[in-house]
């Protein structure tokens, strides 16, 4: 066994486990400082606040087996004992608030348009713009708020939610961008502070520098 450390690693992590889930079964313990999801291995990496916060839940779970969603998950010490930028690349979740969120969408049952993620993230505060685009992680938005504390509301509310019955789960992180480019207003990209653009031309891309997967800390997952 590992030695103790405020680095605690969870394994069997499905799909349908939220960051919140994950939250929600550490919280009870101390603060946590960071959370990073692996999603390609199905992991997750948790750093508690301190040593013995994160050994509390250690033994706790030593005697109760955790289960999230009807899913059994394992936990152990990390052989890390600090969560660097290094470990949060190129598949983990940005721990820094931000007024841009990047969804992605598992179990994409029918087809989202930039007008339902509109719909969906509006009540939580004026989205100034989206950017919708297909990665091998699956569908996903980047959805730019005019204050970061709306883009924390809505992460806070929708984290895990589906946006239709039992389909379209949203995963959602805090992007690592200052500004989105719109360039267009059309299907796949709209900007909501200047109803002026055109709409696409035919066969040519509305983000050209989009297709960085290192752009994007979920990009290869």
């Amino acid at each position: 066994m590992a030695e103790p450390s405020k680095v605690i690693h969870v394994r069997n992590v499905g799909h349908e486990i939220s960051e919140n889930d994950l939250l929600q079964l550490f919280q009870p313990f101390g603060v946590i400082a960071k959370l990073v999801m692996l999603r390609a291995k199905n992991q997750a990496l948790l750093q508690m606040q301190d040593v013995p916060s994160a050994v509390n839940a250690l033994q706790f779970y030593s005697n109760v087996q955790p289960s999230i969603r009807g899913r059994n998950v394992y936990v152990q010490f990390s052989s890390h004992q600090e969560l660097t930028i290094m470990d949060q690349s190129p598949q983990a979740r940005a721990d820094e608030p931000n007024r841009i969120l990047l969804v992605t969408i598992h179990h994409m049952l029918y087809p989202i348009t930039v007008e339902v993620l509109h719909q969906v993230f509006s009540p939580h505060g004026f989205v100034e713009k989206i950017v919708t685009f297909q990665k091998s992680a699956g569908f996903q938005a980047l959805i730019q708020y005019q204050s970061h504390q709306s883009a924390i509301s809505a992460r806070n509310s929708l984290q895990g939610r589906n946006i239709y019955d039992g389909c379209c789960q949203l995963d959602i992180q805090f992007s690592n961008l200052d500004e989105l480019q719109v360039n267009y207003n059309n299907e796949r990209s709209r900007d909501f502070t200047n109803p002026s653009l055109p709409s696409e031309q035919k066969g040519k891309s509305s983000q050209p520098g989009y297709g960085d997967p290192s752009i994007y800390p979920h990009a290869g997952a």
